[in-house]
């Protein structure tokens, strides 16, 4: 048997510095072997949504789709969390005339991350500790972590501290934050359509970490 050459790197990014989005379906195994056909339908429909309208909407992009998840890169840390909750929303019409038993709810997680990219997916430390902090959301909710807080727009969104935790194989414990809405829709368009016309990005990273 030949051993498989090691790919090249003429498809491998310089390092990027972005907010990493992680959401999955909340015991999207059982959901899929009571209906798999139902979910889906619904996931891709979901996904549909979320790939031409909302993503882009924000300024973001999908980078990968697991099945029952997604994994989203933004470059604005306030823009990441207003699309966050716009998924949110667009997921519970999921449920709209199904058994509750049949309910599919996301949770969320993000992280700055630096990472690599290819053709396949992308890498790094960080979008490990993305991934692995998602576990720690309840259905419905959105966690962060410090270093993500860091960056949200104040008055548009509210940060809840729930503590150090130990992440599986991340050596150090991990702040997490719970962020919830604290403005209307309108005021957050307005506040988002101001920050826009301003150029002003709420990550504000040099532009060394982008090299």
């Amino acid at each position: 048997m030949h051993a498989l050459p090691l790919p090249d790197h003429q498809n491998v990014s310089a390092s990027v510095t972005e907010v990493i989005v992680v959401l999955d379906v909340v015991e999207s195994v059982r959901l899929m072997e009571r209906d798999e056909l139902g979910f889906i339908r619904r996931w891709r429909a979901f996904v549909r949504a979320a790939h031409d309208h909302i993503v882009p909407a924000w300024g973001g992009r999908i980078h990968k789709s697991m099945g029952d998840g997604l994994m989203l890169a933004f470059a604005d840390a306030t823009h990441a969390m207003l699309a966050a909750f716009e998924l949110l929303q667009a997921s519970r019409s999921w449920n709209e005339g199904v058994d509750p038993e049949h309910h599919m709810h996301l949770r969320i997680a993000a992280h700055v991350a630096c990472f690599v990219a290819d053709e396949f997916d992308i890498y790094g430390n960080d979008v490990n500790v993305a991934a692995r902090l998602a576990g720690l959301a309840f259905p419905g909710e959105v966690v962060v972590t410090e270093a993500l807080r860091t960056h949200l727009r104040q008055g548009v969104l509210r940060t809840h501290d729930l503590g150090h935790y130990a992440l599986r194989h991340v050596s150090q414990p991990v702040q997490v934050y719970r962020v919830t809405q604290s403005a209307r829709p309108a005021e957050v368009d307005g506040a988002c359509a101001l920050a826009s016309a301003a150029g002003w990005s709420a990550l504000a990273l040099p532009q060394a970490a982008r090299a």
